[in-house]
Order: structure tokens, then sequence, then C-alpha cells
């Protein structure tokens, strides 16, 4: 299949390796603003590749966008050379220390880069490609790294596209076992609006507080879509449903990534597969956040969170997950990336074809 190149009569060359005569610029992740050196985890988080071009693609979000589990190949090879048995006890010892804290991951960032749909659509649309995401966090951090750069990327382009992914709410309550008081107790000015939701969760009904914790993320984009007006914004989730919060000036991408998955590989209306507003901690949401929870929406929404992660982590969708290795991960795969860089190409296409 060939790709019509977003303002221009070439076409896509999916040989062409997007790092190859350019400059590389990696910048301090944007985590330690919250944390420490000592729990920085992954490596090449912030990210630009110069190729000289006059538009950019930038994506901003956590592991699904970072393009994890795709320097398992690398990794795999490395343990063979060394002579070392590629089972599960030896697995988590090269990724684990003594105090089951991840390590710094093995990257094989020439492939990750080339391979996550960020660095597909880089090809497809033949810009220059920024790169913001950090394995594990919350949707707060992500939008702390959009704000941290989208200035400097706005004054030095003619054209950003702004590729946004949203996650799982609870990472942003400090629910989770992904450290838990990393984002709630930062002063960050938008952390400390979802902090004064919270404070207030015991008057409102569940379905409402997720739809104004939600909200405050799609204001807050719509302001950056006026204020940096030739910045395009593509908002998408992964495995948790939209809550029901107006995105304004921004192209919104209806189908969660796994449904998309569902929807290429499921050929049964009744095996659709349908997310939870929120993937884990459920028992702890209802005991911190304290909202007019009734136990019937709770047991729906768990029910959920297991037949969605059952299509997760089954044979039967090859778009996600290292099937046929030993790190048990669900992550989009290299042709996972590469059709959800084609589905966000295509919406993209869509829109401006109606402007």
């Amino acid at each position: 299949m060939e790709y019509k190149v977003v303002g221009d009569n070439e076409t896509w060359n999916p040989t062409i390796n997007i790092l190859d005569q350019s400059q590389i610029y990696t910048d301090w992740p944007h985590e330690v603003v919250f944390s420490d050196i000592g729990s920085i985890n992954h490596p090449n988080t912030q990210v630009l590749v110069n190729r000289g071009k006059k538009e950019c693609v930038a994506v901003y979000g956590e592991s699904f966008s970072w393009g994890d589990s795709m320097d398992s190949p690398f990794v795999e090879q490395q343990i063979a050379l060394k002579g070392s048995a590629v089972d599960k006890k030896n697995f988590k010892h090269q990724f684990f220390n003594e105090n089951g804290k991840f390590q710094v991951r093995r990257d094989n960032f020439t492939f990750r880069m080339n391979n996550n749909f960020g660095g597909q659509l880089t090809r497809m649309m033949d810009t220059d490609y920024y790169f913001s995401c950090v394995p594990g966090q919350g949707t707060t951090t992500t939008l702390y790294g959009l704000q941290n750069s989208i200035e400097r990327l706005s004054s030095s382009y003619d054209k950003v596209y702004i590729i946004f992914q949203l996650t799982c709410p609870a990472r942003d309550f400090g629910i989770t076992d992904k450290d838990p008081i990393l984002y709630t107790e930062s002063k960050e000015k938008h952390q400390m609006k979802i902090n004064m939701l919270i404070k207030r969760a015991n008057k409102l009904d569940t379905v409402d507080f997720f739809k104004l914790y939600e909200q405050i993320y799609a204001s807050r984009l719509k302001e950056l879509s006026e204020k940096y007006p030739n910045c395009q914004f593509v908002v998408w989730r992964n495995f948790t449903s939209w809550c029901g919060a107006r995105f304004e000036s921004v192209i919104q991408i209806e189908d969660l990534m796994i449904e998309y998955y569902a929807g290429l590989t499921l050929h049964e209306a009744e095996d659709n597969v349908t997310a939870p507003v929120m993937r884990s901690s459920w028992d702890q949401f209802v005991n911190k956040i304290k909202t007019n929870t009734n136990k019937k929406y709770v047991i729906d929404q768990i029910n959920l969170e297991e037949e969605s992660l059952q299509f997760m982590e089954s044979q039967e969708n090859f778009y996600e997950g290292d099937r046929w290795s030993n790190t048990g991960s669900y992550h989009a795969s290299p042709i996972g990336h590469k059709v959800w860089a084609e589905y966000i190409l295509q919406h993209i296409e869509e829109h401006n074809g109606k402007d």
C-alpha cells in the first residue's frame, strides 16, 4: 500500500530509516520534575529527530506510544549471545532487580523509533519527529511534556501534528502501584485541578466524576489548539473508554486502540470488545475517591476490564502482544503500530479534507 505524503505528491517508502541523515536531539526526561533520577526507568523518552522538514509529527503518551516490548528481539539476542537460557526466571532477572523495581531498559532505539506508530507516521507524512513518551506515566505528566515543548515546536515548524494519548485515569489519582505519590503530590497546575476534583468527589456520581475529570484535559487541549493555530491535535485512548467530555478543536479518534484491533480480528458482533472507564484499582478508587458509587457500576466495570484484558492477551489479537517470546506483554506489536498509524493518518486526511 502506498501513502500520499500530506501536502505533497510523493509516496511513502516503508524502507526509509527515519534516523538516517538526521540530527537526533535527546532531551532530559520531563518526569524528573516529579521524581528523582533513581526512578527514571526508561531511556530515550524525549527525542527530536530533525530530518530538515518543515512539518513535524509530535507524539505524546505512555508505553503504548513509546513502543514498549518492541526491543524484545534485541534483548533476547543479547541473552542468547551470553549463553543464558531464555526462560521466565532468567527473563525476570534481566529486567527486575532484587526489590522488584524495573531496571533501565535495553533499548533497540533504531528499531523502536522506526516501528512505533510515530515513526510510521513520520515516514508516511515525510516530516520531522518529536517524541515525548514515558512508559507507566499518567496523562497528567503526558500533558506536562506537551506544555513543555509545544511553544518550541510551534515556532520551529510550519505545521505540527500533535498526537496525544490519554490513558488509565487511575494513574492520575495516585491509586495504582505505579509511583502512587508521583502525581498527586506535585504542584503542577493541571494536577491541582484534578486534586480539587477529588476533594469534592463525594458530592458527585461516579459517571459525572469521570466526565469532569476528562473535561479538564479536553478544555486544556482546546486552549492550546487556540494558542498555537499551526498545531493540529489528534487525541486517542488505548485501553480505557472515553468518559463523555467535549473535545473541541481537536480530532478525536472514537475507537480505542484495542477496540480497533478487535474490529480487525473478530468476526462476530457479539465478540466486540468494550473497555472500562478505568483499567485497575477499583477497590482503591471506592475507598479513596469516595464518589457516590453503586456496587453494580463497579462490578460492571470490573467485568469489562477482565473481558477486554482477555482479548488483549489472547493469541487471536495478533496486533498486540509479544506472543512468541517471554515478555508476556500485550503492548502493540510492530504491525499493530503500523495499522494504528494508518488509522490516525486516515482521520487527519478526512478531517483536513472537510476544511
